[in-house]
């Protein structure tokens, strides 16, 4: 039983390889409602935890498959993908994001919130950060009421 479902999913990892063209074709503004089947698709063949699959959204794919074909004259190709999940993971960016995740488990605590707060600055834009209203969103957090609970159930209560 075992061997008959590790061969399917072998067989629709190998059948994705010949859907390449077809995740190719997507890299188009009309085609943005069909892309996340795909991403999907190919974000479960090669395993891409939560965090890779976070970063690596639709916008940042085609910015890539753009440079690709301006600087190279190449289309955009599985192995391609490969390299971008590959680089994206040995990056500083992947590497804060992780720490972040792992830090929004936390019981709220100050220490915590100044290294997320460090990690925010060294992985967002300005103008990101200032969106985010990060004062506002302190005094949410260290509140009375919020003692002994985690970053992250007094997080997804924010707007």
């Amino acid at each position: 039983m075992m061997m008959t479902i590790e061969l399917q999913a072998q067989q629709d990892c190998d059948s994705l390889k010949k859907e390449v063209p077809t995740f190719c074709k997507l890299l188009d503004d009309d085609a943005r409602v069909e892309f996340p089947k795909d991403y999907k698709k190919i974000a479960a063949c090669m395993e891409i935890d939560s965090v890779t699959e976070m970063l690596l959204g639709y916008d940042i794919v085609k910015m890539k498959a753009l440079q690709l074909q301006r600087e190279k004259n190449s289309v955009f190709t599985y192995g391609d993908w490969m390299d971008m999940v590959v680089e994206l993971k040995a990056g500083k960016e992947y590497r804060n994001t992780v720490q972040m995740m792992q830090l929004i488990q936390h019981s709220i605590n100050r220490a915590d919130w100044a290294q997320l707060l460090r990690l925010m600055k060294e992985s967002m834009l300005p103008g990101h950060l200032e969106a985010l209203e990060l004062d506002k969103v302190e005094k949410m957090l260290f509140d009375p009421k919020n003692k002994g609970r985690k970053f992250i159930e007094v997080m997804e209560h924010i707007k």
